[in-house]
């Protein structure tokens, strides 16, 4: 999973369950964020306003101390077009599931500890750890599945949102001739020129 963006503990849509309380029995939370803290995720994620963000989270003691949530993470949000900075409404929804650990119980797990006895020998390839084998720490008691839902909010936001109608402009110098032109224009157009002329 994403690791933490606020560093500070104060995280923009927190919504914090109780460790303890959770057990085998999967229990499910649902969430809503309300008009500050959609202001505050919209300031984060740098775009221009959250008009509604919800949250539907199931919690479960998997063994170990280990936590496994499973969710769904949905807002209708407004973006800037990268071409005309014209706002550009959109609808993400997006699934996502994550490990919180138990950190005091189990300081690190072994495959973490694997994985960094490999560094200090001097390995260049190192295996990426699967999230379940490195989960978030489980802070006083507490896991934040708002601030775990955001990281995943921010993962499903259009990367290059465009309004309506706009097309997307590339750039040619005066510089620019011949086949370079058509390279920056369109990669695949050039392509196709190839192809016809072989």
């Amino acid at each position: 999973m994403p690791k933490q963006y606020n560093s500070s503990g104060n995280a923009e849509w927190s919504h914090q369950v109780d460790s303890e309380k959770l057990s085998a029995e999967p229990k499910t939370f649902t969430f809503e964020a309300d008009e500050r803290q959609r202001i505050d995720l919209a300031r984060r994620m740098g775009i221009a306003s959250v008009e509604s963000a919800q949250a539907v989270v199931t919690l479960q003691k998997i063994g170990g101390g280990t936590i496994h949530a499973i969710g769904t993470v949905r807002a209708d949000l407004t973006q800037s077009c990268v071409v005309s900075l014209l706002p550009v409404p959109d609808h993400v929804e997006d699934e996502f599931e994550g490990w919180f650990g138990d950190k005091a119980a189990s300081a690190v797990s072994f495959a973490k500890a694997r994985t960094e006895r490999d560094v200090k020998k001097g390995q260049t390839e190192i295996e990426v750890l699967e999230e379940s084998a490195d989960p978030d720490p489980i802070i006083g008691g507490k896991i934040d599945i708002g601030e775990l839902a955001t990281q995943y909010l921010s993962l499903a936001l259009n990367p290059y949102p465009r309004a309506e109608g706009v097309s997307p402009v590339y750039s040619a110098g005066p510089q620019d001739s011949g086949e370079g032109a058509d390279i920056r224009r369109s990669p695949f157009e050039a392509l196709k020129d190839w192809k016809e002329k072989r």
